[in-house]
């Protein structure tokens, strides 16, 4: 099943987190959003693919599915048993509800 849901800056600072104690780590968490965040910008150098959307990382205990919204980082962990596609089959309407959020951000960092 689920096991986390974090919404951070692209820094790692967490805006949101369910449920509140589900960061092990909250060094290693902001380091795996750091790491999606650069990696996002420079696969955008690459001619013809476009923006990066999501990155999904397979891990022997779970998935880490990380969802960029330009200032925001969604990351979803799940148990192995989950449905990914189904995780998945849900991020648009997350990014929806978070959209709000996402532009207040926006507006508060271009105007720093």
């Amino acid at each position: 099943g689920m096991r986390s849901i974090a919404v951070t800056d692209r820094d790692g600072v967490v805006v949101l987190r369910a449920p509140e104690t589900a960061a092990e780590d909250p060094i290693a968490s902001s380091v795996l959003t750091t790491i999606f965040s650069m990696a996002a910008v420079q696969s955008e150098k690459v001619k013809g693919l476009g923006s990066m959307n999501t990155i999904l990382n397979t891990y022997s205990e779970c998935y880490l599915l990380q969802v960029n919204m330009d200032v925001l980082v969604i990351s979803i962990i799940v148990d192995k048993d989950a449905n990914i596609g189904s995780i998945m089959a849900l991020t648009p309407s997350i990014k929806e509800l978070l959209q709000p959020t996402q532009l207040a951000i926006k507006r508060e960092t271009e105007a720093a």
